[in-house]
């Protein structure tokens, strides 16, 4: 039951550390380096011949931006990053001795539970025979704080020595001898959440008598409540410097009493993981109205320039009421919450690329465009209904490409219909995204846009890049 607790802390601390590699963003960070913000929508401009590029035209540029794009971040920008974790997961994981931090996690949840008292039982028979299961619950709360897990742990003669302290931190060298350090810090006011529950098997009874059977399974149900503060932030350092610095700022305002219900409560969050190399991973605006909105934009970046920039935004309508606490429940039935009925309508999406190249586009309404092509799909072998619902389904978004930042669209993107042959002979057919270009070309799938003859150099760039980064982690890629 303990380790279980000790998995959970430890996977916690470790998302924050090294999970925050792939998101980012923080709203205190007035300056962020030149690499802009939120995407703010444009409204598309109608195209004439004059102004649109071919379809030629429009391969070739695509295929410089992506060039462009690919050499602005090697693989070797990395290198010093990905020697220094790899050592860390060859020498202080799996073969290390951690008991002492186990020992330490242990102590820190007991001290944190406290009995609430009473016992809970449900019990059930089943269809065949006899046969009753009984089901007892012990009940605990776990309060989640910062301040409950404190101390320094330094990597010594093969096992981590702790030491009290007012923080936490692991120390240890790497391969050079030089000193490392983890270090987690929290600030500012706390609000607790009820987050989840977790039930371990403690003890099991089985009795019989005649054809009568009863089973009784004991359980230690902990709900956990998290003391969640405005800001965290976690550090890497190597010999005194930097190397991977992650900050969660959370709006505490938005919080009201320790269940958080995913239809009536709001939040607004942000992440940014900045690393010594330059390279900046920024999840700005995360942003959720209760039953009404939600929005979030992220840029990656590299010594102040954006090299992607991707922004969603939607109206939300229709969640049903639930708990976050309760998806980790044993119970947990979706069958029991009306998630059939939730939608998003207005919804917005912008993908930027280094500033050169944008897809933009709109859907009116989510839930009937993924419903008309579920109708599709179940209509496949209907020529007509199946173009019938497609058509519907085009009806619903506006998907456009653009350059530069302009206004001006020089593409379209929309779901065609194709035929296929199956093995059996029947005719069935297949929605597939369709380019439309203005001057009147269109290609039928984006995989014939993207040939291996109009783009050899792009996906041979792409190829050789891939493979220099998966060379980063000891690994090959086989094309």
């Amino acid at each position: 039951m303990k380790k279980n607790y000790f998995r959970l802390l430890a996977v916690l601390f470790a998302a924050i550390v090294s999970g925050g590699l792939v998101s980012c963003g923080d709203d205190d960070e007035k300056d962020n380096g030149g690499q802009g913000g939120t995407v703010t929508p444009v409204t598309p401009e109608e195209p004439s011949k004059d102004e649109v590029m071919s379809s030629a035209d429009q391969k070739e540029y695509l295929e410089k931006v992506a060039l462009d794009f690919m050499s602005m971040m090697p693989a070797s920008d990395f290198n010093d990053i990905s020697e220094l974790a790899e050592y860390i997961r060859d020498t202080y994981a799996d073969n290390y001795d951690w008991r002492a931090v186990e020992v330490w996690a242990d102590e820190a949840l007991d001290a944190a539970r406290e009995a609430l008292g009473g016992q809970t039982t449900e019990s059930k028979t089943e269809t065949w025979g006899s046969s009753t299961y009984n089901y007892v619950y012990t009940n605990y709360m776990a309060l989640i704080m910062a301040s409950n897990f404190t101390g320094h742990f330094t990597a010594r003669d093969g096992r981590w020595v702790q030491e009290d302290a007012s923080d936490l931190q692991f120390i240890f060298s790497d391969n050079r001898g030089q000193q490392c350090v983890i270090k987690l810090e929290t600030s500012g006011s706390r609000k607790n959440v009820h987050v989840a529950e977790d039930d371990s098997w403690d003890d099991y009874e089985y009795n019989s008598s005649g054809n009568t059977y009863t089973s009784t399974s004991y359980y230690d149900r902990t709900q956990f409540i998290v003391a969640v503060p405005e800001r965290i932030v976690v550090t890497l350092t190597q010999a005194g410097r930097e190397v991977v610095k992650t900050t969660v700022n959370i709006n505490l305002a938005s919080i009201s009493g320790e269940e958080f219900n995913i239809r009536s409560n709001s939040l607004t969050a942000s992440t940014l993981v900045e690393l010594n190399n330059g390279y900046k991973f920024d999840v700005q605006n995360v942003a959720s109205t209760a039953n009404s909105k939600a929005a979030v934009s992220f840029v990656m970046s590299k010594n102040g320039t954006a090299l992607v920039t991707l922004a969603v935004a939607s109206d939300v309508r229709d969640i049903p009421s639930v708990n976050v606490s309760a998806f980790s429940a044993r119970s947990f039935d979706t069958d029991d919450y009306d998630f059939d009925k939730a939608n998003a309508k207005k919804a917005y999406v912008k993908l930027d690329l280094i500033g050169k190249v944008q897809i933009q586009g709109t859907v009116s309404d989510v839930r009937k465009l993924v419903d008309y092509m579920e109708e599709a799909h179940g209509s496949r072998s209907n020529e007509s209904t199946f173009k019938s619902y497609v058509n519907q389904a085009n009806s619903l978004a506006d998907v456009g490409l653009f350059y530069d930042g302009k206004s001006l669209k020089q593409a379209t993107v929309r779901m065609e219909p194709f035929v296929e042959e199956a093995w059996n002979g029947r005719t069935y057919w297949e929605a597939k995204p369709v380019i439309c270009f203005f001057d009147g070309t269109s290609y039928s799938t984006l995989e014939v846009f993207f040939n291996e003859k109009d783009f050899k150099a792009t996906i041979d760039a792409f190829k050789w890049l891939a493979n220099r980064y998966a060379n980063l982690v000891g690994e090959r890629i086989y094309w």
